[in-house]
């Protein structure tokens, strides 16, 4: 089984540096990446009513395509990758990710520039079983 960095990302910029990173460091250990996009789950019966559970369904599906897709971009066939969706609480997810046996890290970076670390960020170093990189924006 091949040993995986874990690189949730959100589309932003700071993220996309993250995925840089996580290239650099597969490339010299021979591992793979694995591409998280954790979209909220939204049970709200005004949002339901709305705009309906599946054009919600629709729309968060093809957001999570799309920033995958330009994640993806980003490694440009230098190593193995696999995307991959997840619905739910985004620290709480990419925690229950990691917890494969092939995952040996997670690699993130804080969405913002104002705190050193986000909620998210925070969130993910306090419950992780796996070693976490964070990468400084």
């Amino acid at each position: 089984m091949q040993k995986i960095y874990l690189v949730p990302v959100d589309g932003s910029e700071q993220c996309l540096s993250a995925v840089d990173h996580a290239v650099e460091a597969a490339l010299e250990s021979g591992y793979g990446i694995r591409l998280l996009n954790v979209q909220p789950k939204v049970h709200t019966q005004y949002a339901q009513s709305k705009v309906g559970t599946k054009t919600l369904e629709n729309y968060k599906k093809e957001t999570s395509d799309r920033i995958l897709n330009q994640a993806e971009e980003r490694i440009k066939d230098q190593v193995e990758v696999v995307c991959k969706t997840r619905w739910g609480i985004p620290a709480v997810e990419i925690c229950e990710e990691a917890k494969g046996k092939a995952i040996k890290g997670i690699i993130l970076a804080p969405r913002t520039a104002k705190k050193k670390l986000g909620s998210v960020t925070y969130k993910v170093l306090q419950k992780s079983t796996v070693p976490v990189t964070v990468i400084p924006v």
